[in-house]
């Protein structure tokens, strides 16, 4: 399914989006959602790392060497 969101932005942008676009022969659309899908992987990433950390903490893992330690 697929949704169409309308996005106001600066004329720079559009500018060097449409500059994009021509470089890479690919439509503004697909640079935007690229980078949307990039912005989200990110985002999840960060927030599995800051649990992951929080649970490493917990059971005193502090350096590479410590995980390197029990994985050995």
């Amino acid at each position: 399914m697929q949704r169409t969101i309308t996005i106001t932005v600066p004329e720079e942008i559009v500018s060097d989006l449409e500059g994009l676009a021509r470089e890479k022969g690919c439509s503004e659309e697909e640079i935007v959602v690229n980078a949307l899908k990039r912005r989200i992987a990110g985002r999840r990433f960060r927030t599995l790392a800051d649990k992951m950390s929080a649970r490493a903490e917990e059971l005193g893992i502090q350096s590479d060497q410590d995980v390197f330690d029990r994985v050995s």
